[in-house]
């Protein structure tokens, strides 16, 4: 570790991590429409904490670049799972304070109009439609399904 920051030393820099922390120094002299020469010899004459600091960022924006550019195709199926999931759960959540406030077994009182909370189900029901259709499209398992929102025409 270094004795004034106390953070770990840096791994083997290669030139790619180099050039990226040189466009994120650089970035701040941008406003002042400074040349990019003059911004490369700043950063070759810059202080070692400086370089440090911009190559620690460095190392970070491409390690999440590396890690978003190799995930795998089936990431996007496994998020629309998970968006079809909380949505199916939280439209029968509203379904059923809906039902409640119709029975009069509700123990409280919206603030909100029921026709808007009634129209953001038919939204949400709607949604679930379209998400369903696409997973049909795509050929992607949504899982289990509620019976009141999976029974609708797939028009």
């Amino acid at each position: 570790m270094s004795k004034e920051t106390l953070e770990p030393p840096l791994p083997p820099i290669d030139a790619r991590t180099e050039a990226v922390a040189e466009r994120l120094f650089g970035l701040k002299w941008a406003l002042r429409k400074d040349s990019t020469e003059i911004i490369h010899e700043e950063w070759q004459t810059a202080s070692e904490w400086i370089r440090d600091g911009y190559l620690r960022q460095a190392i970070e924006v491409l390690a999440a670049a590396d890690q978003a550019q190799t995930s795998t195709s089936d990431d996007y199926k496994e998020r629309m799972r998970i968006e079809y999931q909380e949505l199916t759960a939280r439209a029968g959540r509203l379904r059923d304070m809906l039902q409640r406030y119709a029975d009069g077994t509700l123990d409280f009182e919206p603030t909100c109009p029921i026709s808007l909370l009634s129209r953001q189900l038919d939204v949400m029901n709607e949604y679930a439609l379209i998400l369903r259709r696409r997973a049909n499209i795509e050929h992607i398992s949504l899982g289990y399904q509620r019976i009141d929102t999976a029974t609708r025409d797939a028009r």
